[in-house]
């Protein structure tokens, strides 16, 4: 995305698609439109999109574009893929660690640590950004910040990865277009109704199996997952009236989030003390280094290399990468509806991002 939205705030800079759980939002134009950020991974095409955890995340590092060498090019490709790799990885590890961590001892790592280590932002800025609505602000940190790791890890855990992609990102879009139609009076129409379709069809062949078979696993982190894709819309929406990067706001939903958690510790308590040093430092980088800073630096570079619609094509095959890691790592071999369904889940993701209306490379201007 990188067409001017109605209802961006003036002055907003081009930003990059988001991707699902892990990753950071954008606001696109050009292309598409809105995104958010991630666990990990996804963009927005006239405002929806995700693709891969966590997650969210695109990130929207700057508003100039670097000019495209061959050199810059294989780099731009090799942050992509890091990004996606990092993404798919984190649904993965989120729903391995099982009883090994509780949900909010995986929120101190994806929220604390990035709010540290992004902290040179925030604190440049000001704590409470002059110019920023913060009505905006504070649904964001709602909707994209501690409540939705919480509620990511709270529905893998007896959700597999593989329905991960149909549930989170995939529904993003989805909902981002309901309420484009029936609220802001926008139009869906062309590739972006029918990636909407592929969408729809990807949830279909996730419910409709798991009713028939009696899946009360299922049944009990779905409601979660689709929490969080509320969560995660919301943040969308919000995020429009905005002129933060993707960057910015992945440092500020980690920063106004961070109070909640550390109260929310207190009360239940963290388990954290009880990992071997092996095991946090573990958790450590793949939570708070990889999936909360470093896909989101480098799915922005990719961005600005590769442009909107290459960097996005990589994005969308978030909920594959997850289905795959799932199968190889955790032996969960989906049916295959779950394939067909992973399968219109990226499709359909693509689609929303306007990936299918132009591989364009980024300006050299």
């Amino acid at each position: 995305m990188t067409v001017n939205l109605p209802g961006r705030a003036p002055g907003a800079r081009p930003a990059a698609p988001a991707t699902p759980v892990c990753a950071a939002p954008d606001g696109g134009r050009g292309g598409g439109g809105d995104a958010a950020p991630g666990v990990g991974a996804g963009g927005a095409a006239q405002g929806g999109a995700a693709a891969g955890p966590g997650a969210a995340v695109s990130s929207q590092m700057s508003g100039t574009e670097l000019k495209t060498t061959p050199v810059a090019a294989w780099k731009g490709y090799a942050a992509v893929v890091f990004s996606v790799v990092v993404w798919a990885g984190w649904i993965v590890v989120t729903r391995a660690q099982g009883s090994t961590l509780a949900p909010v001892d995986t929120s101190i790592l994806r929220i604390i640590v990035p709010a540290l280590l992004l902290s040179p932002v925030w604190l440049r800025r000001g704590i409470v950004p002059k110019g920023q609505p913060q009505l905006a602000m504070w649904i964001m940190a709602a909707g994209w910040g501690a409540p939705f790791i919480l509620l990511i890890s709270k529905g893998l855990e007896t959700v597999p990865a593989a329905l991960f992609g149909p549930m989170v990102p995939a529904t993003l879009p989805l909902l981002v277009g309901l309420w484009d139609y029936f609220v802001a009076g926008r139009k869906v129409r062309g590739v972006r109704l029918a990636g909407l379709g592929l969408i729809a069809v990807s949830i279909a062949l996730v419910v409709g199996p798991a009713a028939l078979r009696g899946d009360g696993g299922f049944f009990i982190g779905a409601p979660y997952l689709v929490a969080a894709a509320c969560g995660w819309t919301a943040f969308t929406i919000a995020y429009r009236a905005t002129t933060l990067t993707g960057l910015e706001a992945a440092a500020y939903m980690s920063l106004y989030s961070a109070p909640f958690l550390l109260v929310l510790a207190a009360v239940e308590g963290l388990h954290l003390q009880d990992l071997s040093l092996g095991e946090f430092a573990w958790y450590f980088v793949a939570h708070g280094v990889l999936a909360g800073v470093g896909s989101i630096v480098a799915y922005g570079y990719a961005m600005r290399v590769l442009g909107v619609a290459r960097t996005s094509a990589f994005a969308s095959l978030v909920p594959m990468g997850a289905a795959l890691g799932g199968l190889a790592v955790l032996g969960e071999a989906p049916a295959i509806s779950g394939w067909f369904s992973v399968g219109c889940a990226c499709l359909g993701v693509a689609a929303v991002n306007g990936v299918f209306g132009g591989m364009e490379p980024a300006r050299n201007d």
